[in-house]
């Protein structure tokens, strides 16, 4: 994966990563009302605007693949944007975002 935020994941791929370990970082972009009606086990909820903020408090920022999501796209692409615009170089979107995980018939916390 590269820092363009046009990069995206499959849903199957995230899977793995979550289940295998500490290599990447869920970020949902969805508000908070959103999020607590369901959000992928392991995802962060961040805002759009909270994003700076976040990446800035990561001490392994640099280490790690941010994969963004939402309930679809849309925003996901949006926060992956902010992101490489901040300069992570290891952004991709999950493609379908919580629509697509749960039409791969993953949990949903």
């Amino acid at each position: 994966m590269n820092g363009t935020p046009e990069q995206y994941i499959a849903v199957t791929d995230v899977e793995r990563l979550l289940r295998e370990g500490d290599t990447a970082i869920l970020i949902d972009a969805r508000t908070a009302e959103e999020f607590s009606e369901g959000h992928v086990p392991g995802a962060i909820n961040v805002s759009i605007s909270d994003l700076s903020e976040f990446v800035r408090n990561r001490d392994n920022a640099s280490e790690k693949l941010f994969v963004t999501m939402c309930g679809s796209s849309g925003r996901g692409e949006k926060a992956a944007a902010v992101l490489a615009s901040l300069g992570v170089e290891d952004i991709a979107v999950l493609d379908g975002g919580l629509k697509a995980w749960k039409a791969a018939g993953y949990p949903v916390a």
